[in-house]
């Protein structure tokens, strides 16, 4: 079969991936035997790397996520002790205002973290190593 032909399959499995499709569904459904054995093999192990890859980022968004709600977090906090300061007339309004002023950092930095697409290489870098030599 013709090298087009084999991207296409390819683009298909790769959005069927990040999709959140499991293995077995995507083979059912790209058509894999009009490809020949050796780019049936490699079809198969770029399927598995698309699925890994779509793991990975989930991972990475989770972990951002997760820093918004941390920020959100502070931020409450930071609004309770300012408003528990007000009511009682204490000086802590400057802890209050510190406190909600880095759960706002931490809400945009991983905000736009999130929205930043991410790329195999951000998720996964490969490690320099002395034993790869080629």
């Amino acid at each position: 079969m013709s090298n087009q032909n084999y991207e296409e399959i390819a683009l298909q499995s790769r959005r069927m991936a990040y999709d959140g499709k499991d293995y077995e569904e995507i083979l059912k459904v790209i058509p894999i035997h009009h490809l020949n054995a050796k780019d049936q093999k490699s079809m198969r192990s770029l399927v598995n790397d698309f699925i890994v890859q779509y793991n990975l980022t989930e991972q990475v968004k989770y972990r951002y996520k997760t820093q918004i709600m941390l920020g959100g977090v502070a931020l409450l906090l930071g609004i309770f002790i300012l408003l528990f300061a007000q009511a009682r007339g204490e000086s802590a309004l400057g802890l209050g205002l510190a406190v909600a002023l880095i759960g706002l950092y931490v809400i945009k930095k991983g905000y736009t973290k999130l929205k930043e697409p991410l790329d195999f290489q951000h998720i996964a870098p490969e490690k320099d190593s002395k034993f790869r030599k080629y």
